[in-house]
């Protein structure tokens, strides 16, 4: 009988639920019973199953090809990836993004530089590539920020589901998109990446238009430059909040699976010498501590050498012994607040960054350069960015950034 994809369609985008959830399990029906039992869920109430299980075995939604009754297997894989939504996304796909908006940051450097020449086509032309900067960037941040809320929801199912055969498939899919998404992703939008360096360009770029224009406020070009300027800080530290977020949902999972997957295969190489009577492969006289006999447990001669040998060390070396002094309090860590309290106290400070570092410290940028952005939150009017850049050097990675200065109200 011929059959209409029309109506296919139809059925599909009607039952769409129901049929993602039974291509998605992969899921198997020996008898109308069985398909039944599984579509009632989806039903609204009243309705009778029968009739859509009649539905689909004439549009073609389900057929019996291999003996049990299933979806085909075109449309497992078409609504697979109209799921892997990722996929539309990958970290190529966002390095291209990343490229446009480099393209962007470039041709405003550019515009920057003769903006106080430009006549009106000038302007207007940056007030364009201002534009298409907030577009491109909030195109990064969207996709970016809604796959990590996939992977959490993903995350989330994987914790809920019952099924071991199930369990093994999305733990899969979890390792599959820490690996090939996740992990480059993180690696370009992270603090040292592409996406960080030009979004660096951009915010120094609106930084210059907006000093150069301190007496031009009204002008579209100065509030547009800084209203880019606040969107880059705020959707960047968003982005990289939601990445690491997922990150650390995602990190663990995906640790302990390669962990079960090593001792796996650990065990198998086992098995295999075993059976292969390949016992000096095993080394079970270096391996194990105890061998059991028939008269009993016994210890082999390895085990009881290695053992005399460390109480022998043991005995040479004495316990630590506990100090007589008060174990010290832990320090306070460093906040806005306080570090604006700090700042009270000094009459200028040339580099805020720089300054905040001598009291965090140089491990990781991250801290001291989420203060600085709480600063200049905090208290922008007592803040400046110069128009100059500068590589600050941690311990594990340089950041090159803009050099904000701090005036206090006093001076000012």
């Amino acid at each position: 009988m011929a059959r209409s994809p029309l109506d296919f369609v139809r059925l599909v985008g009607k039952h769409y639920r129901l049929m993602s959830v039974m291509c998605r399990e992969n899921h198997r029906f020996a008898s109308d019973a069985e398909i039944e039992s599984f579509v009632r869920p989806f039903l609204e109430s009243g309705a009778n199953p029968a009739v859509l299980v009649g539905r689909m075995k004439d549009v073609g939604a389900i057929s019996q090809a291999t003996g049990d009754w299933t979806p085909p297997p075109f449309l497992a894989r078409f609504l697979a990836e109209l799921e892997n939504r990722h996929a539309l996304a990958s970290p190529g796909v966002v390095r291209g993004w990343i490229e446009k908006l480099g393209m962007w940051a470039l041709r405003l450097e550019q515009l920057t530089a003769q903006v106080l020449t430009a006549g009106i086509d000038g302007q207007l032309e940056l007030v364009g590539v201002l534009d298409e900067i907030t577009d491109t960037l909030s195109t990064i941040t969207a996709t970016v920020g809604g796959n990590c809320d996939r992977i959490g929801a993903e995350v989330a199912r994987y914790r809920a589901e019952e099924d071991a055969r199930q369990m093994r498939f999305r733990l899969g899919r979890l390792i599959d998109l820490h690996a090939n998404y996740l992990e480059p992703v993180l690696r370009l939008i992270d603090i040292g990446g592409e996406f960080f360096s030009v979004s660096e360009r951009v915010i120094s770029c609106c930084g210059v238009l907006t000093v150069q224009g301190v007496s031009f406020s009204d002008n579209p070009i100065y509030i547009a430059a800084a209203t880019v300027a606040r969107d880059v800080l705020w959707l960047r530290r968003g982005i990289l909040r939601r990445a690491h977020e997922a990150n650390r949902e995602l990190g663990p999972l995906c640790e302990a699976a390669t962990r079960e997957s090593a001792i796996a295969r650990g065990v198998n190489r086992a098995l295999e010498a075993i059976s292969a009577a390949d016992w000096a492969r095993l080394a079970l006289d270096q391996a194990l501590q105890v061998v059991s006999a028939p008269d009993g447990p016994l210890l082999n001669d390895r085990a009881a050498g290695s053992y005399l040998l460390a109480v022998r060390h043991y005995h040479e070396v004495p316990p630590p012994l506990l100090q007589a002094q008060e174990p010290a309090s832990m320090e306070v860590p460093w906040s806005a607040a306080s570090l604006n309290e700090e700042l009270d106290r000094e009459s200028a400070v040339p580099d805020l960054l720089e300054w905040i570092c001598e009291r965090v410290g140089r491990e990781i940028p991250d801290a001291p350069t989420g203060l600085m952005h709480d600063l200049i939150e905090a208290i922008p009017e007592h803040l400046t960015a110069r128009p100059e850049q500068r590589l600050y050097t941690f311990s594990r990675v340089d950041v090159e950034a803009r050099i904000w200065s701090w005036k206090g109200a006093a001076d000012a």
